[in-house]
């Protein structure tokens, strides 16, 4: 199919900004601290749901197997979001901070739709409702309460901006 923003792919300053706001971690981790969260390694790679084992939290990453889950994960977001957004252009800015946004909470199909119809106010308005965390057992259910987390409040901020763009007369 084909979309009006099959030529745009994440930026130089994409990538930076991703690695940025995940941070690069070269070992296994629990990504809200110990007996919490996911079990996480690299750039926000998700191992698998439910706290990381002894053995895993010993092992080590290299570059390579970083850069190369990253790009895999960032591949696969571009080609989901070119495929739900083939009738609204997207500028250079809204692509990245989708992929951002989608890299680090999945690909939310009423933001997507909301991009195709061009309505960016749903869009930032949608992007700043994800500023919650969740424990999740083994099989990727949440369990308790969602904890609201001021530094990805400010992640949803950055990644909310572009959107935001020209809606002051809307405000």
């Amino acid at each position: 199919m084909s979309g009006v923003n099959n030529q745009l792919s994440f930026s130089a300053s994409g990538y930076r900004d991703l690695r940025l706001r995940e941070g690069v971690i070269y070992h296994y981790y629990n990504d809200l601290g110990p007996d919490k969260g996911n079990c996480t390694w690299g750039v926000g790679t998700l191992a698998h749901y439910g706290t990381c084992t002894e053995a895993e939290l010993r092992k080590s990453v290299t570059i390579n197997d970083i850069n190369t889950a990253l790009a895999t994960h960032v591949h696969q977001v571009e080609r989901y979001i070119r495929l739900k957004v083939p009738h609204y252009p997207l500028t250079q800015q809204q692509f990245d901070a989708l992929v951002s946004f989608c890299y680090n909470v999945g690909t939310p199909a009423s933001i997507m739709a909301a991009a195709d119809r061009g309505d960016m106010k749903a869009v930032h308005d949608k992007i700043l409702k994800y500023v919650y965390v969740y424990k999740h057992d083994a099989k990727g259910h949440r369990t308790g309460k969602p904890r609201l987390l001021a530094s990805l409040y400010k992640r949803r901020l950055d990644e909310a901006a572009p959107f935001k763009q020209g809606l002051q007369d809307v405000e």
